[in-house]
């Protein structure tokens, strides 16, 4: 059963615990989050009523300030940041 805005593992939704800590704005954070979720972008724009390439630009940011080369990479990092609490 989905909970939480259509999250695919049904449990709590992910949320980087500090974007700041990521170095991500509140909005990179969000995508992040949906990206963990395994949200593809063009999903993720309708969730947020913009533009798939508007996504496609801010997970470029994403994956720059983090310092890695892909979607899963940026994910693992999100889903530690929950894990060990920022």
């Amino acid at each position: 059963m989905e909970t939480g805005g259509g999250n695919r593992g049904g449990g709590r939704r992910i949320q980087p615990s500090s974007p700041a800590a990521l170095n991500l704005t509140p909005r990179q954070a969000e995508i992040l989050a949906y990206v963990a979720e395994g949200k593809t972008n063009a999903e993720i724009g309708l969730i947020l009523a913009i533009s798939r390439r508007t996504v496609e630009k801010h997970v470029e940011c994403i994956l720059s300030r983090l310092g890695v080369g892909n979607r899963t990479a940026a994910a693992a990092i999100a889903l530690y940041t929950v894990k060990s609490g920022g």
